[in-house]
């Protein structure tokens, strides 16, 4: 294994942290990501349930309205990277941004599950309004978020470890959403069908937003302010286009953005339709949905230690491959195995199997996701060694646009694909006593597994051929570092 060459001290003192970061700097950063993960857990796991099956819009038009709310957020999201890298206050580049953002957040949080008794264009419409007020007021916080960690620390091994800090508190906060919706208001004689239990639902997490925002925001304060924004050299919209094209140059940031776009459109998919897929095609009830979705984080969290170990000793890109075909045929058989036959009726024995796929898939996301985002961090510093400049703000903005243009797409897909398979959302709306003929279950078991599975396989192609390692990192360092020392 190529082993990381030393850099000069007095270069490397020009770009680096001579010690390493504060566990209390780490711990009030990582609970930032609660602003993201809270509502994030809600929309994916719940909304589209809740929109469907509760308010009674069709699987096409809420498919419809999250991609057009994705595809704006994503649009806006290279305007929020420019504002970032730009600005120039006595509080950072970063700091105001995310003060703006934050109450908007939990606001329209609340709002997207407190839908009045509308219907057809209405109940769309107002869908709509929302969903994009959402998305752009947490793509105006979690933006600068992410950049202010690429800029806490240049070292290749301390930026896994930033992003660890932020999976722990991913899991906290999609914990906390799992066991507030199945286990506190959702959990009563109606279910996930009860309409009026989603109001205090959906307050209860943006209050859970605002506590966790200030005290990140508080941290903030304390952190390194990074880079100072170069003169700005033309008006927003030039500079804004002249800085898509200079990121797109990168041909790290190229292969990263493409594999996200393509692997959040599969993951895109399955997500949307993961409640019904539960209730539905594996016939749980909430508490077994419950004890899933809990199974989850739980692996989230036994895939920490183990990231930890790896990702010191193992290339970021290996695990991201290997993670990711792991992740796709695990999540794939169970559903293919159930329509083929091979899994005996009862409610334990598919709980069981979920349960057991669920902390796999939690250990080898864990793992995926902290080596991703520190090899996004490694490819800033690249960018500054091809183009002089640094660009944090741009390169998450743009990873957030193809992540959610893909999702968008993917929640599009699933709608159109539900009407498809004439799955009765409006008839369970209706509250009529509905039972799922075997051509619709069989047709939504293969849509929340191989199908959305095989679509993510794809973009296995593009992180195949990213090169940026360990080794290539460190030769990158030490020109920088000579840089900055001149």
């Amino acid at each position: 294994m190529n082993m990381q060459k030393p850099i000069p001290q007095t270069a490397a003192s020009a770009i680096t942290p001579q010690k390493k970061l504060g566990m209390v700097l780490k711990l009030g950063y990582g609970v930032g990501q609660f602003i993201e993960s809270v509502p994030t857990a809600l929309i994916n796991t719940f909304f589209f349930f809740y929109i469907t099956n509760v308010c009674g819009l069709s699987g096409s038009l809420t498919g419809i309205a999250m991609f057009l709310a994705l595809a704006i957020d994503a649009v806006a999201d290279p305007v929020v990277g420019s504002i970032s890298d730009n600005l120039k206050t006595r509080w950072g580049r970063r700091l105001p941004v995310m003060v703006f953002s934050l109450l908007p957040v939990a606001i329209t949080t609340a709002l997207l599950f407190c839908v009045p008794p509308l219907s057809g264009m209405a109940l769309f419409s107002f869908t709509l309004v929302l969903l994009i007020a959402f998305r752009v007021s947490l793509s105006g916080f979690i933006i600068p978020y992410m950049s202010l960690g690429a800029e806490l620390s240049k070292d290749y091994d301390e930026r896994s470890t930033i992003v660890a800090f932020r999976v722990v508190f991913a899991m906290l906060a999609t914990l906390a959403g799992y066991l507030l919706g199945f286990g506190v208001f959702l959990g009563g004689p109606k279910g996930l069908l009860n309409r009026a239990a989603y109001i205090p639902f959906g307050w209860s997490n943006a209050a859970i937003i605002v506590v966790a925002g200030a005290i990140a925001l508080l941290a903030s304060l304390r952190a390194p302010r990074g880079a100072v924004a170069p003169p700005a050299a033309h008006a927003m919209l030039p500079r804004l286009y002249a800085e898509v094209r200079e990121v797109f140059r990168n041909r790290s940031f190229r292969l990263l953005f493409t594999g996200v776009l393509v692997f959040f459109i599969g993951i895109g998919v399955v997500q949307t339709l993961a409640l019904d897929g539960y209730k539905y095609f594996w016939g749980l009830d909430v508490n077994q949905i419950k004890a899933v979705s809990v199974s989850l984080v739980g692996g989230l969290a036994l895939g920490l230690p183990i990231a930890f170990v790896m990702i010191g000793r193992i290339e970021k890109r290996t695990i991201v491959l290997t993670g990711l075909v792991v992740l796709c045929i695990v999540d794939a058989i169970p559903n293919l195995a159930d329509i083929a036959g091979f899994i005996p009726p009862g409610a334990l024995i598919r709980e069981q199997i979920l349960i057991g796929v669920g902390v796999f898939t939690g250990i080898v996301t864990t793992l995926v996701a902290i080596a991703f985002q520190s090899a996004m961090a490694d490819a800033v510093d690249e960018h500054e060694d091809m183009f002089g400049t640094r660009r944090e703000g741009m390169y998450f903005a743009s990873l957030s646009f193809g992540g959610k243009a893909a999702t968008g797409l993917g929640s599009l897909i699933s709608g159109f694909l539900l009407d498809a398979i004439r799955f009765p959302s409006q008839a369970i709306a209706a509250g009529k006593n509905v039972v799922i003929d075997h051509d619709v279950w069989r047709n939504l078991g293969l849509i929340v597994g191989p199908i959305g599975i095989l679509i993510a396989l794809i973009s296995l192609i593009f992180f195949w051929q990213y090169r940026l390692d360990r080794a290539a990192h460190a030769a990158i360092q030490q020109r920088l570092a000579a840089k900055h020392a001149a």
